[in-house]
């Protein structure tokens, strides 16, 4: 059965990094179902603020997908391979959550996005809006699937299918479970879109 779940600031959880080296809004999650006490989660969607250059934390066994939402833009370098630039609202950058990787921004603080996937449980995409823009998300959707729709900037409007439209002001959030949806971002609206698609 289909289920859509509103989520506000209130509703997401500040959490350290793994480093020590800053603190990460945890927007949502799904902890693993044998409720191991190290952890660790099928998926997660998280924002965090990067103020200078610095290792990421070490992931074991996820893939990890990152975008710049706010600031310049950020330089990474992934297991030894050549920098790689991702500006605001780039596409997202897919690596995997075991890799060394050194993050530095290019040209003062930025706030990034991030969806973690255990790589045995689960794949999926993250898709950043700019509007005007839309998306139609989750569009062969399964019982297990999971949408989180995030509004950065302005309000998006998100109907799922056989459903009707729903509003998600900035800063807000959607989780669906089990549900396509069309997700638009009207004007100048600014959004991200994580799909999950469970093994």
């Amino acid at each position: 059965m289909p289920s859509i779940t509103r989520l506000s600031p209130a509703d997401h959880r500040r959490v350290p990094w793994k480093n020590g080296g800053g603190i990460t809004t945890e927007l949502a999650m799904e902890p693993s179902a044998d409720g191991r006490p190290d952890g660790r989660f099928v998926w997660r969607v998280s924002i965090a603020d990067v103020v200078e250059p610095g290792p990421f934390s070490a992931f074991p066994g996820y893939d990890r997908l990152i975008a710049v939402v706010e600031g310049e833009g950020m330089r990474l370098s992934v297991d030894g391979a050549p920098p790689v630039e991702r500006r605001r609202l780039d596409p997202a950058f897919a690596f995997p959550g075991e890799a060394p990787v050194w993050c530095e921004p290019t040209a003062g603080p930025i706030r990034d996005v991030n969806l973690m996937l255990d790589r045995a449980s689960a794949t999926g995409v993250l898709t950043l809006l700019a509007g005007p823009a839309a998306h139609r998300a989750n569009a062969h959707q399964a019982a297990g699937d999971v949408l989180l729709v995030h509004a950065l900037a302005g309000t998006l409007t998100v109907t799922p299918e056989d459903g009707e439209a729903l509003t998600v002001p900035a800063g807000h959030s959607l989780l669906l479970h089990g549900a396509a949806a069309l997700v638009e971002a009207p004007g100048e609206a600014e959004g991200v879109c994580a799909e999950v698609w469970r093994r």
